[in-house]
């Protein structure tokens, strides 16, 4: 293993004696083309002494769990590739780190909370005055890289004679190793020279990268380093950060970032998730002695056989693949078919089926509009609202984009704490002047005051939220979505979409709902008018055909 260079590992890639997946390959390439650019006007160089003695560092880092414990860290060849990339690259100007921010994505049980304490631990004995985080949105979670590098300077020889271990931080001449999240005392004040963000995935929200990419303004070369497994938000930060990581590497016009280092380790979209032959591209551990086993991954794989929530922690976990909901409905890749260019100057005059669903505590209060075009597809249109003082609670526990949401005015903000119904009752009044109003689908349970203002004007359904009576119409639904024919884009809807799970019954009914339905980040009020509406549309379009159907005299005889 001594003798297995990162210069090895790229040739073996390049050379496809290994099986990695194509980021990597692109990862890979980037580094050599930059390479090559560096002999020219290229404002980079790479310096193959300081990716060595990163790399030498990272060997005497110590291992404190499993069968490996009081052993020193022998860096595997995809570490080897990580570490020199990132310590190697440097200015030509002033010789100072090229890469300040860095994104690696590999499934669990890699070395991946090991391997971020240590660049923690390099930065905090290389940067002078190094102020070094391990960041997360709570506490438990933060201190996670920050015990691994703790528990590596008790077990070293090496480090602890050179490195004061208190409480709470690690500390090198006069800098310091602390963990931070943003259930934390204070963020203030903060001059970050390196920040870890661990398991990113589960960050509802940017805040604490922010606060930690914020406060790095006056470093020389600071680095925050992102390191995760892939999740199940894929409306999330760490999904957007996931799908930008994925255009730098492969080197789409527009998305060029030369101190930004990218690598992704995962199962490429046509592989056969089923085939062990392609676990390796996500789990480039596999095979070493103390870290992730085949016989562990084809025993979480034959639980992922039978149990569909075992499926997705499986995909997750242990095959990097972003997955929707831990029981996901609809899947992604269905859904962003539904996503068309249209134009609704077309839906002038048409007839429309609508279906409204209030809020209920923290909920979303939706009203969705259904259109039968001529050519049998349908055509959604959705207004949501929430109160004005949720704005900001919302932000950290539903999505991050509600903002940018009601900038691009797919959610109405309302005054006041609670919802002002009095907003969507106008808005069905200004569309029942532009468009043929035929139903509206409502629960009876949440919209009796409502109904009694609208029900001389508009043609009020109550529909039953009873599983029985959800069941076809949601199964219905679901056919609409799976064959194309539904064009919807709104992207709170698309958001809604990933939230939902359903339930079955014995005799096989569905009923959508939240997956976490005990937690208050999820919401679906879009799927269930969306199902609602369609319903009410598809009754009234079978009875229409089938009216034409009947004569006159067929009436009187």
């Amino acid at each position: 293993m001594a003798d297995y260079t990162y210069n090895q590992y790229i040739d073996d890639i390049l050379q496809r004696r290994i099986v990695v997946c194509q980021k990597v390959t692109q990862a890979v390439r980037r580094h050599i083309s930059d390479l090559s650019r560096a002999k020219e006007s290229y404002p980079y160089y790479f310096d193959d002494t300081k990716a060595q003695n990163a790399i030498d560092f990272f060997g005497e880092l110590v291992h404190t769990k499993g069968s490996l414990a009081g052993q020193k860290l022998q860096p595997q060849p995809w570490q080897q590739f990580i570490i020199a990339v990132l310590y190697g690259w440097r200015r030509k100007d002033n010789n100072l780190r090229r890469f300040r921010r860095a994104y690696i994505q590999i499934a669990r049980k890699n070395g991946k909370t090991f391997f971020s304490a240590g660049v923690g631990l390099y930065d905090l004995i290389s940067e002078p005055g190094a102020e070094v985080y391990s960041a997360a949105t709570k506490k438990e979670q933060a201190r996670r890289s920050f015990l691994d590098a703790r528990n590596t300077v008790k077990y070293s020889a090496l480090f602890r004679t050179r490195i004061r271990m208190l409480a709470h931080s690690l500390v090198f001449r006069d800098g310091t190793f602390s963990a931070l999240s943003s259930d934390s005392n204070t963020l203030d004040g903060l001059n970050p020279s390196c920040g870890i963000i661990d398991e990113y995935h589960a960050h509802k929200n940017d805040d604490i990268l922010n606060v930690i990419e914020s406060g790095m303004g006056q470093r020389q070369q600071p680095l925050l380093f992102i390191i995760t497994t892939a999740g199940h938000n894929m409306n999330g930060p760490c999904y957007e950060e996931y799908e930008r990581c994925g255009k730098i590497i492969s080197g789409i016009r527009g998305y060029e970032n030369e101190d930004y280092f990218c690598i992704i380790y995962e199962l490429d979209k046509r592989d056969d998730w089923k085939n062990e032959k392609n676990w390796i591209k996500a789990n480039p551990n596999l095979y070493v002695d103390g870290a992730v086993s085949i016989d562990t991954l084809r025993s979480d794989f034959k639980k992922a056989l039978q149990k569909s929530s075992d499926e997705s922690e499986f995909k997750t976990k242990r095959l990097n693949i972003w997955v929707n909901a831990a029981e996901v409905w609809i899947p992604s890749a269905k859904w962003q078919r539904c996503k068309k260019r249209f134009n609704e100057n077309i839906l002038i005059g048409r007839a429309t089926y609508g279906a409204i669903d209030l809020s209920k505590r923290n909920d979303f209060t939706a009203l969705t509009w259904y259109f039968r075009l001529d050519d049998g597809r349908i055509y959604a249109k959705h207004y949501f609202y929430i109160p004005e003082a949720q704005i900001d609670i919302k932000m950290k526990t539903d999505s991050y984009l509600i903002r940018e949401w009601i900038k691009q005015g797919y959610i109405i903000p309302t005054p006041g704490e609670t919802i002002d119904d009095s907003f969507m009752k106008e808005q069905i009044r200004q569309d029942a002047q532009i468009y043929e109003i035929r139903q509206i689908a409502y629960d009876r349970n949440l919209a009796k005051l409502l109904v009694e203002d609208l029900c001389d004007d508009f043609d009020m359904i109550d529909f039953s939220q009873k599983i029985t009576s959800m069941s076809e119409p949601s199964k219905d639904w679901e056919k609409l979505v799976i064959e194309s024919k539904l064009i919807d884009n709104n992207p709170v809807m698309e958001w809604m979409v990933s939230c939902t799970a359903i339930k079955h019954d014995p005799n096989d009914n569905i009923k959508v709902l939240k997956p976490d339905s005990g937690k208050s980040s999820k919401r679906i009020d879009g799927v269930i008018t969306s199902i609602m509406a369609y319903n009410r549309l598809q009754i009234c379009y079978a009875e229409d055909e089938a009216n034409k159907n009947i004569s006159v005299d067929d009436l009187i005889s």
